[in-house]
């Protein structure tokens, strides 16, 4: 170890560590150092976490030294080597940028078992946040067996099963051979992006035809006692066989063609639904859901997938839910009945989804933005750039695991930068995104020239 000159280490308990350096030193937040406590021949790894030394050891110093106190230790600056074997001792695998310490640049790894939980991507407009949970998320299907379904707004991820030129022989080879479906609103595609009515939960059928059960009982229960036969396909049938009952039957047909449902573009009829892509074996269901003339059919189609997914846990099938944008789907304030429902069911997973293999990767501009019972579950954190003093004091109380002085930094971040912590990073870490290996949908237009 080749000692810092000037730069010293305390420790009052054995665990936790105090790096002393003269000003300039190098040593900054985030940054890993190694000390060698007097009468200990291999140094041990310790993380800075803030901005006047206080630390933490990352590796065990023996059976001996154990909580052992020390006045003063050697510190010395962590070599690639260090960082490596930091991130192989924490099973960090999947590589999405890099990692510098001090003058030590070296590959950005997490942890592909640390998906078994909710995770958080945060950014503002103009971060790099799309561009990173791409790079997130081809290393997961590279890297892992997840299976995915990603509900995408504004089709930024329908190019994922489009591998770029850049891509080494063996990514390109393991992306190309991936069960990629990409379904969008568009029938005359070959995977169009539609739900079957029939097949929904009574509740979901409910707050698509915007009933209460309390508030319209009548109609309620009319439709409750309506009969789901094998022959019909979607909405029109239900529709003609409602016309054919009592009042409050033909009443609530009524209903569906006022609320103009007979004209929604997403009824399956005899094609294939979303939800029956997802079962038939797909590794990656992409949902578009732009290109909807009714701003209720995403929504309705969003609901759809989750509420299938949650029916068929049971089946335990580990699968990765990443909601792009999802203040869109998820919001801290639902409005409508098919918003509300979909949003109580994402709580639900948040909560109780681990245990059945149903993790969030959620991904949006501000945490205020994302209902909290459902942000308060992630044991994950991407942050991009963030300005916002409000949003950043929120993302300290609410992610513990993330140092403070490391989350104060994301003002000034540079586009593609974030600092990534809890479960699925050796350890919070100011990282660089590498480069995408397939296309990204959804840029920005470019301001036009003169």
């Amino acid at each position: 170890m080749e000692t810092m000159t000037g730069a010293f280490a305390s420790s009052a308990d054995g665990r936790t560590v105090t790096v002393s350096s003269p000003p300039g030193g190098g040593i900054a937040a985030g940054d890993v150092v190694l000390v060698r406590p007097p009468g200990e021949t291999d140094p041990i790894a310790v993380q800075v976490l803030d901005g006047v030394g206080n630390g933490v050891l990352l590796a065990d110093p023996g059976p001996n030294a154990v909580g052992r106190r020390f006045a003063s230790a050697e510190v010395g600056a962590a070599q690639a080597a260090d960082l490596e074997a930091l991130q192989a001792a924490r099973g960090a695998d999947l590589p999405i940028g890099t990692w510098t310490c001090g003058d030590v640049t070296v590959p950005a790894r997490l942890r592909s078992q640390g998906f078994g939980r909710h995770t958080f991507l945060c950014g503002q407009s103009g971060s790099g946040k799309t561009y990173a949970l791409g790079v997130i998320l081809e290393q997961v299907l590279i890297g892992t067996g997840l299976r995915m379904v990603i509900l995408d707004p504004n089709a930024d991820f329908v190019g994922l099963g489009d591998v770029r030129d850049e891509a080494s022989a063996d990514q390109s080879a393991k992306l190309r051979g991936l069960d990629v479906r990409v379904l969008g609103a568009d029938a005359t595609g070959a995977t169009p992006l539609r739900l079957r009515f029939t097949a929904m939960p009574r509740a979901a059928q409910a707050a698509v035809l915007r009933l209460d059960p309390i508030r319209d009982r009548d109609e309620y229960n009319a439709y409750l006692n309506i009969e789901v036969r094998s022959g019909d396909t979607d909405i029109v049938d239900v529709v003609r066989r409602l016309r054919e009952g009592d009042d409050a039957a033909r009443a609530l047909a009524k209903r569906i063609e006022n609320l103009g449902l007979g004209s929604w573009e997403v009824w399956a009829g005899d094609l294939p639904s979303a939800s029956e892509v997802v079962g038939s074996g797909a590794r990656v269901t992409v949902a578009d859901l732009s290109g909807f003339m009714d701003p209720h059919e995403p929504v309705a189609v969003a609901l759809d997938l989750i509420e299938q997914l949650w029916l068929q846990r049971g089946s335990r099938t580990p699968t990765l839910i990443v909601v792009d944008e999802a203040h869109n789907l998820c919001p801290a304030v639902p409005q409508g009945p098919i918003q509300t429902l979909l949003v109580e069911r994402l709580i639900q997973i948040a909560a109780e989804g681990r245990k059945y293999g149903l993790w969030l990767f959620l991904s949006s501009q501000r945490p205020s933005k994302i209902h909290p019972q459902v942000l308060s579950q992630c044991d994950n954190l991407v942050l991009m750039r963030m300005n916002s003093p409000g949003d950043v004091a929120e993302l300290t109380e609410m992610f513990g695991f993330a140092p403070p002085a490391l989350l104060a930094t994301s003002p000034s971040f540079t586009q593609g930068e974030a600092l990534v912590a809890g479960t699925f990073a050796a350890r919070p870490s100011i990282v660089r995104m590498g480069q995408r290996l397939t296309q990204e949908g959804g840029r920005d237009v470019a301001v036009p020239g003169v």
